[in-house]
């Protein structure tokens, strides 16, 4: 069965001086995931990472939701509040 996907919205894209995201520290990261199935849940999108890796893998009902890093900062009232990822693809889990 396919699974219905939605179109990622486009991200403010504006880049302030003081939007430097550390990878490296004793600190989480804050991202968000934009794209995958229409119905997969708004509030799985905003989460917290140990480090920003590449890829993130989500399970999500029979299956895995991939995402990947950009290079886009996503914003609220002007301020940085943390990295895009981009859906990419889903995955079966094997039986």
């Amino acid at each position: 069965m396919e699974v219905p996907v939605t179109p990622a919205p486009s991200p403010t894209r504006e880049v302030h001086a003081d939007c430097t995201i550390s990878d490296h520290g004793p600190y989480d990261v804050n991202v968000f995931l934009l794209g995958g199935p229409v119905d997969f849940p708004e509030k799985a999108r905003s989460r917290r990472l140990e480090k920003a890796d590449g890829k993130v893998k989500i399970q999500y009902r029979s299956g895995y939701e991939h995402f990947e890093r950009t290079e886009e900062h996503y914003h609220l009232a002007g301020d940085c509040q943390g990295l895009i990822y981009r859906w990419t693809t889903r995955t079966r889990i094997a039986e």
